[in-house]
């Protein structure tokens, strides 16, 4: 598999990550030291769902030592890059979301276009 599209991948989850997990005002997280208030973060449930299932196939893809198989790249191909309800159909809820979800939404815009290229690279 390639390094670049595991990392490509690895982008997104990051991207993904910052809507991934909700907090509440009483949320509390450790600093190392001792618990302390939890920074509010923007939520979005497809997100989520984004972010769990690429976590997944990153770790696959990271401890599969032999190229993608036929079937595995046909699945990629419609859950990445198909229509409806493909990773390349998502984008995070600005309404729901605030401002943070447009700059996040064009950072995912342009790694998934990488990607796409990436993927193609792959399979000529």
């Amino acid at each position: 598999m390639s390094n670049a599209f595991v990392d490509l991948l690895r982008r997104l989850v990051s991207v993904l990550g910052r809507f991934s997990e909700p907090s509440h005002a009483s949320s509390m997280t450790w600093d190392g030291k001792a618990y302390a208030p939890a920074s509010q973060r923007k939520f979005d449930p497809f997100a989520a769902k984004w972010w769990a299932l690429l976590t997944a196939i990153v770790e696959m893809l990271d401890k599969q030592g032999a190229p993608l198989s036929p079937e595995q790249k046909a699945y990629l191909d419609r859950l990445l890059f198909g229509g409806m309800g493909s990773l390349n159909d998502f984008v995070i809820d600005e309404r729901n979301v605030g401002a943070e979800a447009r700059q996040a939404n064009q950072e995912l815009d342009r790694l998934r276009k990488e990607l796409c290229e990436q993927f193609r690279r792959i399979n000529s």
